[in-house]
C-alpha cells in the first residue's frame, strides 16, 4: 500500500515540507549556484528528496563517497553537453541563413522547439501559444521567437536539417547562438566546474532526520543538474543587454532552466518585464511549478504569472498571479455531448512507468481505447493486451464515445471532467501522484484508485453515481470548466497579454 501511504503522508506534511525548504532558501546566499539547485527547486521528478521526506526515509549514503560519485556524473554529463553546445553553435553559424530581424521594439516569445518533431513534419508549427500570433499580427505587434531547442544534446547534427526548415519559415527568430561570445563559453565552463563545490555551502547541521536526508539528497542531486540551466543563465544575461526588448512571454513550468533565465535577465536589467505563462492544467504535486514571494525576491521568477483559469490564481504579496487564457483548450467550450459512450479511455502519461502501471490496472475491462502521450514512443510498450486498442483521434471526439477516462499525470483528466466524463486517477507507485483534479466532485465524477483491486470498485461507484445524479454531474462539469479554463477569445488574449498597455506605452513615447 505504498501508493496510499505516500499520498496520505503528502496531505499531512506538505506545509511542513514547503516551510523546511523555504527556510533553507532564506538562510542561503542568493546567487546562480543556489537558484538552480535541484534539491531547493522541489521538483519531485528531478530530486527524490520530496518523496523520501514524505515517506520518512533516513539518509543511508556516505556523503564523501556520494559527492565524488555525483560530481563525476555531473562533469561527464555537463561537459559532454558543453561540447555538444559548441558544435550546435558552429552548425548555427554555418547553416542558419535568415537575415537578422531587428526593430525598435519587439516582444520575445520564449518557448520550446521540439527539434525532432519539426524535422519529422518538415515545418515549424507552434502549439504552446496557438491562437496568440493571429492577434499579434492583427495588432501589428513585432515579435521574435526565442527558441529553447529540445532534443539535440545527444546529437547536435540534427540541427543541420532543422535550420534548413527554419530558413524557409517567414517568421522571425532570435537564437541564443546569435548572442554568444568566446567569453560566454568560458563563463559556462567555469560555472560548471565550480557548481559541485558551491553546493556544499547548502549542507545543513544535522539536528534532525530531515537534515540528514536533505544533506544526502543534496549531494546526490548534483548529478541531476542539467546543462541547460547554465546556458540559459548566460542567455538571460545577453538578452538583458538588448535595448529593443521590453517584454518577454515565457512558457513557464518554473524549472531550473526558467529560473536561471529569469535570474540572468532580472539581475542585469530592470526595464524588461517577464510574463510567466502557465497555460496548462497543473498538479499540486508538481511542487516546483508554484511561485512564491521568496522566488520573486531572489529574482528567479517572472514579474507576472498568467494562469489557465481562476483556480490557479494564487494570493501572493509580491509576485502577481493573473488570469491568462486557455490557448490550447478552446474545444472545451464547444463540447456538448457528455459521457454517453460505452468505451473506457486510457490516457497515456509522459512518465512511461505510470502508463505501464495503468495497463495492468485495466486488465479486467473490455473495450479499452488507449491514447498515447505525444512525446512517448509507443513502440516502447511492446505488444499490448488484446482488450486494449490504440487510437489517435481528437481527444474531444473520444470523449463523445467514452463513459469513463482513466489516467494519471495527465491534464486531459480535467478536460474530461469539464466535459462531463467520469475519471479515475491511478495513484503512482513510484512517486507523488500527479492528480490535476481537486476535492470538488470527488467520489461523484472522479476518484482515485490506489491498487488494481480499487479500480473496478471505483469504476462501479462512479458509474452508479452518474446514472442516479445526471444533473449534479453536469453542474460539477460546469464548475470545472468555469474555474480551470478561460476561453481564448480575441478580447481575452489581448487582456491577458496586456497588448492594450503596449499601445498606450507607445503612444506615451510618441507624445514625449
Amino acid at each position: 500500500m505504498r501508493a496510499r501511504q505516500l499520498h496520505e503522508s503528502y496531505e499531512k506534511k506538505k506545509n511542513i515540507f514547503h516551510d523546511y525548504i523555504d527556510d533553507i532558501k532564506r538562510r542561503s546566499k542568493v546567487d546562480f549556484y543556489t537558484i538552480i539547485n535541484a534539491t531547493l527547486i522541489k521538483n519531485p521528478y528531478v530530486s527524490e528528496f520530496p518523496k523520501k521526506f514524505f515517506l520518512g526515509e533516513h539518509a543511508k549514503k556516505n556523503l564523501f563517497y556520494q559527492f565524488i560519485k555525483s560530481t563525476l556524473k555531473f562533469y561527464i554529463r555537463a561537459y559532454y553537453s558543453f561540447i555538444s553546445y559548441f558544435v550546435s553553435f558552429i552548425l548555427f553559424k554555418i547553416y542558419y541563413k535568415k537575415s537578422n530581424f531587428r526593430s525598435r521594439d519587439f516582444l520575445l516569445i520564449d518557448i520550446f522547439f521540439l527539434v525532432e518533431n519539426i524535422i519529422k513534419e518538415n515545418e515549424f508549427s507552434e502549439n504552446y501559444f496557438v491562437g496568440l500570433y493571429d492577434v499579434l499580427d492583427k495588432c501589428n505587434k513585432n515579435y521574435l521567437f526565442l527558441p529553447r531547442l529540445y532534443g539535440i544534446n545527444k546529437n547536435p547534427f540534427k540541427l543541420i536539417e532543422f535550420f534548413k526548415i527554419i530558413n524557409q519559415d517567414k517568421r522571425n527568430f532570435l537564437f541564443e547562438f546569435e548572442l554568444l561570445s568566446v567569453k560566454d563559453f568560458l563563463s559556462i565552463f567555469f560555472l560548471i566546474l565550480l557548481y559541485p563545490f558551491k553546493t556544499l555551502r547548502l549542507l545543513q547541521s544535522e539536528k534532525s532526520n530531515q537534515d540528514g536526508l536533505f544533506n544526502s539528497e543534496l549531494i546526490k542531486d548534483i548529478g541531476y543538474v542539467s546543462f541547460d540551466s547554465f546556458s540559459r543563465y548566460i542567455l538571460g544575461k545577453n538578452v538583458a543587454k538588448l535595448s529593443s526588448v521590453d517584454r518577454i512571454y515565457s512558457w513557464s513550468e518554473f524549472q531550473a532552466v526558467e529560473r536561471s533565465f529569469n535570474y540572468g535577465v532580472r539581475s542585469n536589467n530592470t526595464h524588461i518585464k517577464l510574463f510567466g505563462c502557465q497555460f496548462y492544467l497543473n498538479y499540486e504535486t508538481y511542487l516546483n511549478n508554484y511561485v512564491d514571494d521568496i522566488d520573486f525576491e531572489q529574482k528567479t521568477s517572472c514579474h507576472d504569472i498568467l494562469v489557465n483559469g481562476n483556480h490557479y490564481v494564487l494570493d501572493r504579496e509580491k509576485v502577481k498571479y493573473k488570469k491568462g487564457v486557455s490557448l490550447r483548450y478552446k474545444d472545451v467550450f464547444s463540447f456538448s455531448k457528455t459521457g454517453t459512450g460505452q468505451n473506457i479511455l486510457l490516457l497515456g502519461s509522459y512518465i512511461e512507468k505510470e502508463t505501464r502501471n495503468m495497463f495492468d490496472s485495466v486488465s479486467s475491462f473490455e473495450n479499452v481505447f488507449f491514447k498515447n502521450h505525444p512525446i512517448v514512443d509507443i513502440n516502447r510498450f511492446g505488444e499490448l493486451d488484446s482488450n486494449i486498442t490504440i487510437i489517435n483521434e481528437n481527444i474531444y471526439k473520444l470523449f463523445e464515445n467514452s463513459e469513463l477516462v482513466i489516467g494519471t499525470a495527465s491534464g486531459t483528466s480535467v478536460e474530461a471532467v469539464a466535459c462531463g466524463v467520469s475519471v479515475i486517477i491511478i495513484a503512482s507507485h513510484e512517486n507523488l501522484t500527479a492528480n490535476p483534479l481537486v476535492e470538488h466532485g470527488k467520489g461523484k465524477i472522479w476518484d482515485i484508485a490506489f491498487s488494481k483491486d480499487d479500480v473496478k470498485k471505483v469504476y462501479n461507484d462512479l458509474i452508479e453515481y452518474r446514472n442516479d445524479n445526471k444533473t449534479e454531474i453536469q453542474e460539477i462539469a460546469s464548475w470545472y470548466r468555469d474555474n480551470f479554463f478561460i476561453e481564448p477569445t480575441e478580447e481575452n488574449i489581448i487582456k491577458a497579454f496586456e497588448l492594450e498597455a503596449i499601445e498606450q506605452s507607445k503612444d506615451t513615447k510618441i507624445m514625449l
